[in-house]
Protein backbone atom coordinates (compact mmCIF):
# COMPACT_ATOMS: atom_id res chain seq x y z
CA UNK A 1 0.00 0.00 0.00
CA UNK A 2 3.03 2.63 0.62
CA UNK A 3 4.64 1.79 -2.62
CA UNK A 4 1.29 2.24 -4.52
CA UNK A 5 0.47 5.65 -2.30
CA UNK A 6 3.56 6.76 -3.56
CA UNK A 7 3.34 5.75 -7.30
CA UNK A 8 0.56 7.68 -7.15
CA UNK A 9 1.51 10.57 -5.46
CA UNK A 10 4.59 11.02 -7.91
CA UNK A 11 2.25 10.06 -11.30
CA UNK A 12 -0.25 13.21 -10.23
CA UNK A 13 2.69 15.40 -8.41
CA UNK A 14 4.52 15.03 -12.17
CA UNK A 15 0.97 15.57 -14.59
CA UNK A 16 -0.36 18.34 -12.66
CA UNK A 17 3.31 20.03 -12.54
CA UNK A 18 3.70 20.19 -16.29
CA UNK A 19 0.30 22.31 -16.90
CA UNK A 20 1.16 24.39 -13.79
CA UNK A 21 4.20 26.02 -15.70
CA UNK A 22 2.45 26.98 -18.75
CA UNK A 23 0.67 29.74 -17.15
CA UNK A 24 -0.04 32.96 -17.11
CA UNK A 25 -0.36 32.61 -20.59
CA UNK A 26 1.31 35.43 -22.58
CA UNK A 27 -1.10 37.75 -24.21
CA UNK A 28 -0.79 40.61 -27.02
CA UNK A 29 -3.98 42.78 -28.05
CA UNK A 30 -4.00 43.92 -31.56
CA UNK A 31 -6.33 47.34 -32.30
CA UNK A 32 -6.54 48.45 -35.69
CA UNK A 33 -6.48 51.75 -37.26
CA UNK A 34 -7.27 52.76 -40.89
CA UNK A 35 -4.63 55.17 -42.27
CA UNK A 36 -5.70 56.54 -45.69
CA UNK A 37 -8.50 53.95 -46.55
CA UNK A 38 -12.20 53.06 -45.79
CA UNK A 39 -12.55 50.20 -42.93
CA UNK A 40 -12.59 46.42 -43.86
CA UNK A 41 -13.46 43.55 -41.94
CA UNK A 42 -10.46 41.06 -40.78
CA UNK A 43 -11.11 37.16 -41.64
CA UNK A 44 -9.82 35.75 -38.72
CA UNK A 45 -9.93 32.14 -40.03
CA UNK A 46 -7.10 33.46 -42.88
CA UNK A 47 -5.45 35.55 -40.95
CA UNK A 48 -2.10 34.20 -38.99
CA UNK A 49 0.58 35.54 -36.41
CA UNK A 50 4.44 34.45 -37.38
CA UNK A 51 6.96 33.34 -34.73
CA UNK A 52 10.59 34.44 -35.33
CA UNK A 53 13.99 34.13 -33.46
CA UNK A 54 15.48 36.96 -35.36
CA UNK A 55 14.83 40.33 -36.37
CA UNK A 56 15.15 39.38 -40.02
CA UNK A 57 12.64 36.27 -40.00
CA UNK A 58 14.84 33.82 -41.67
CA UNK A 59 12.68 31.08 -40.17
CA UNK A 60 9.00 32.03 -39.18
CA UNK A 61 6.83 29.41 -37.69
CA UNK A 62 3.19 30.31 -37.17
CA UNK A 63 2.01 30.62 -33.85
CA UNK A 64 -0.68 27.67 -34.74
CA UNK A 65 -3.39 26.56 -32.42
CA UNK A 66 -2.21 24.38 -29.55
CA UNK A 67 -4.41 24.52 -26.57
CA UNK A 68 -5.49 28.37 -25.34
CA UNK A 69 -2.43 29.37 -27.58
CA UNK A 70 -3.48 31.07 -31.02
CA UNK A 71 -4.08 34.35 -32.94
CA UNK A 72 -8.34 34.81 -32.30
CA UNK A 73 -9.85 37.94 -34.44
CA UNK A 74 -12.97 39.13 -34.93
CA UNK A 75 -14.08 41.71 -37.57
CA UNK A 76 -12.04 44.83 -36.36
CA UNK A 77 -9.41 43.53 -34.11
CA UNK A 78 -7.38 40.35 -32.57
CA UNK A 79 -5.40 39.09 -29.55
CA UNK A 80 -3.12 36.80 -29.71
CA UNK A 81 -2.04 34.21 -26.47
CA UNK A 82 0.44 31.54 -26.78
CA UNK A 83 2.51 29.74 -23.61
CA UNK A 84 5.88 31.62 -24.86
CA UNK A 85 5.77 34.18 -27.63
CA UNK A 86 9.30 34.10 -29.76
CA UNK A 87 11.46 37.29 -29.89
CA UNK A 88 10.00 38.64 -32.80
CA UNK A 89 6.63 38.49 -34.43
CA UNK A 90 4.71 39.13 -38.14
CA UNK A 91 1.14 39.41 -38.71
CA UNK A 92 -0.43 38.55 -41.62
CA UNK A 93 -3.93 39.32 -42.13
CA UNK A 94 -6.82 38.63 -44.69
CA UNK A 95 -9.41 41.24 -45.01
CA UNK A 96 -12.69 41.01 -46.29
CA UNK A 97 -12.35 42.83 -49.84
CA UNK A 98 -9.93 39.87 -50.49
CA UNK A 99 -6.83 41.59 -49.94
CA UNK A 100 -3.95 40.17 -47.46
CA UNK A 101 -1.52 42.78 -45.80
CA UNK A 102 1.45 41.62 -43.93
CA UNK A 103 3.25 43.62 -40.97
CA UNK A 104 6.76 44.84 -40.16
CA UNK A 105 8.58 42.39 -37.96
CA UNK A 106 8.27 43.77 -34.84
CA UNK A 107 9.88 42.67 -31.27
CA UNK A 108 7.88 40.61 -28.41
CA UNK A 109 6.44 43.21 -26.10
CA UNK A 110 8.31 42.84 -22.53
CA UNK A 111 5.09 42.37 -20.60
CA UNK A 112 3.28 39.13 -20.32
CA UNK A 113 -0.26 41.23 -21.49
CA UNK A 114 0.55 44.18 -23.80
CA UNK A 115 -2.02 46.18 -26.47
CA UNK A 116 -0.38 46.82 -30.21
CA UNK A 117 -1.86 49.73 -32.10
CA UNK A 118 -1.74 48.30 -35.79
CA UNK A 119 -1.74 50.95 -38.59
CA UNK A 120 -3.47 49.42 -41.92
CA UNK A 121 -2.50 50.80 -45.09
CA UNK A 122 -3.34 50.41 -48.53
CA UNK A 123 -0.76 47.80 -48.78
CA UNK A 124 0.50 47.26 -45.52
CA UNK A 125 0.55 47.03 -41.63
CA UNK A 126 2.30 48.83 -39.30
CA UNK A 127 2.53 47.23 -35.86
CA UNK A 128 3.63 49.48 -32.64
CA UNK A 129 3.08 49.47 -28.81
CA UNK A 130 -0.23 51.28 -27.88
CA UNK A 131 -0.02 53.65 -24.63
CA UNK A 132 -2.22 52.25 -22.55
CA UNK A 133 -2.19 51.63 -18.51
CA UNK A 134 -3.84 48.28 -18.61
CA UNK A 135 -3.77 45.90 -21.33
CA UNK A 136 -7.32 43.98 -21.81
CA UNK A 137 -7.78 40.32 -20.15
CA UNK A 138 -8.25 37.88 -23.07
CA UNK A 139 -7.82 34.30 -20.96
CA UNK A 140 -11.09 33.07 -19.53
CA UNK A 141 -12.32 32.37 -16.26
CA UNK A 142 -12.66 29.42 -16.09
CA UNK A 143 -9.13 28.53 -17.94
CA UNK A 144 -7.71 30.93 -15.16
CA UNK A 145 -9.21 29.08 -12.46
CA UNK A 146 -8.42 25.34 -13.93
CA UNK A 147 -4.71 26.51 -14.32
CA UNK A 148 -4.74 28.12 -10.71
CA UNK A 149 -6.05 24.59 -9.12
CA UNK A 150 -3.03 23.01 -11.41
CA UNK A 151 -0.77 25.36 -10.20
CA UNK A 152 -1.92 24.50 -6.47
CA UNK A 153 -2.95 20.68 -6.83
CA UNK A 154 1.45 20.17 -8.15
CA UNK A 155 2.91 22.15 -5.28
CA UNK A 156 0.88 20.90 -2.29
CA UNK A 157 0.81 16.69 -3.79
CA UNK A 158 4.59 17.54 -4.89
CA UNK A 159 5.60 18.57 -1.12
CA UNK A 160 3.48 15.67 0.22
CA UNK A 161 5.95 13.23 -1.73
CA UNK A 162 8.70 14.76 0.00
CA UNK A 163 6.93 15.18 3.80
CA UNK A 164 5.86 10.93 2.69
CA UNK A 165 9.53 9.91 1.93
CA UNK A 166 11.32 12.12 4.42
CA UNK A 167 8.84 11.11 7.55
CA UNK A 168 8.49 14.87 8.29
CA UNK A 169 5.41 16.24 10.90
CA UNK A 170 2.16 16.97 8.87
CA UNK A 171 1.47 19.80 10.05
CA UNK A 172 4.58 21.40 7.79
CA UNK A 173 2.03 20.13 4.88
CA UNK A 174 -0.72 21.77 6.17
CA UNK A 175 1.28 24.79 6.81
CA UNK A 176 3.09 24.45 3.07
CA UNK A 177 -0.68 24.36 1.74
CA UNK A 178 -1.69 27.63 3.61
CA UNK A 179 1.78 29.37 2.26
CA UNK A 180 0.50 28.65 -1.27
CA UNK A 181 -2.91 30.05 -0.97
CA UNK A 182 -0.62 33.52 -0.93
CA UNK A 183 2.41 32.77 -2.89
CA UNK A 184 0.49 31.53 -6.11
CA UNK A 185 -1.76 35.04 -6.27
CA UNK A 186 1.45 36.54 -5.95
CA UNK A 187 3.03 35.05 -9.01
CA UNK A 188 -0.02 35.48 -10.98
CA UNK A 189 -1.73 38.52 -10.07
CA UNK A 190 1.43 40.54 -9.41
CA UNK A 191 4.81 39.75 -10.10
CA UNK A 192 3.85 38.19 -13.02
CA UNK A 193 3.25 42.14 -14.59
CA UNK A 194 7.16 42.49 -14.17
CA UNK A 195 8.59 39.66 -15.82
CA UNK A 196 7.91 36.80 -18.53
CA UNK A 197 10.55 34.69 -16.82
CA UNK A 198 8.97 31.61 -15.21
CA UNK A 199 12.50 31.03 -13.26
CA UNK A 200 12.31 34.47 -11.85
CA UNK A 201 8.56 33.90 -11.07
CA UNK A 202 9.02 30.37 -9.32
CA UNK A 203 12.51 31.74 -7.68
CA UNK A 204 9.97 34.39 -5.96
CA UNK A 205 7.79 31.55 -4.99
CA UNK A 206 10.57 29.08 -3.73
CA UNK A 207 12.32 32.23 -1.27
CA UNK A 208 9.01 33.30 0.03
CA UNK A 209 7.79 29.96 0.65
CA UNK A 210 11.20 28.83 2.40
CA UNK A 211 11.47 31.99 4.84
CA UNK A 212 7.74 31.35 5.88
CA UNK A 213 8.32 27.84 6.87
CA UNK A 214 11.51 28.40 8.12
CA UNK A 215 9.62 31.31 10.38
CA UNK A 216 7.14 28.53 11.73
CA UNK A 217 9.85 25.37 11.77
CA UNK A 218 12.95 26.52 11.91
CA UNK A 219 13.34 26.07 16.00
CA UNK A 220 12.44 22.49 15.29
CA UNK A 221 15.94 21.91 13.74
CA UNK A 222 14.36 21.22 10.13
CA UNK A 223 15.87 23.85 8.61
CA UNK A 224 17.44 21.61 6.20
CA UNK A 225 14.42 19.73 5.56
CA UNK A 226 12.50 22.88 5.13
CA UNK A 227 14.94 23.88 2.24
CA UNK A 228 14.62 20.51 0.56
CA UNK A 229 10.85 20.63 0.34
CA UNK A 230 10.38 23.57 -0.92
CA UNK A 231 13.39 23.28 -3.47
CA UNK A 232 12.08 20.36 -4.34
CA UNK A 233 8.33 21.38 -5.15
CA UNK A 234 9.46 24.36 -6.95
CA UNK A 235 11.87 23.35 -9.36
CA UNK A 236 9.66 19.52 -9.90
CA UNK A 237 6.87 21.58 -10.97
CA UNK A 238 9.38 23.89 -12.99
CA UNK A 239 11.26 21.35 -14.47
CA UNK A 240 8.19 19.21 -15.52
CA UNK A 241 5.96 22.38 -17.14
CA UNK A 242 9.36 23.23 -18.80
CA UNK A 243 9.02 19.51 -20.74
CA UNK A 244 5.64 19.80 -21.38
CA UNK A 245 6.29 23.67 -23.03
CA UNK A 246 9.40 21.90 -25.44
CA UNK A 247 6.85 18.90 -26.34
CA UNK A 248 3.76 21.33 -27.62
CA UNK A 249 6.06 24.00 -29.05
CA UNK A 250 7.72 20.87 -30.69
CA UNK A 251 4.62 19.10 -32.40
Amino acid sequence: MRKLLFTLIAFLSMSLSAFADIAPAEQISYTFLFDGIVPIKIVSEQSEQLQCEDNQCLNPKPLGKFGIQALNCDEVSCYAVSYDFNPYQKLIVKFDDGSIRESDIFKKPDARKSSMLVTVTPDALKVEREKVTLAPEHLTKSYIISALLFVFLSEVLTAALFIFMSKLPISILLCFTGINLFTIPLNWWLLSNYTQKDGILWGAAFLVEFLLLYLFFGKRRLGKEIFGLTLFANVAGYSFGMILSFLVTFF
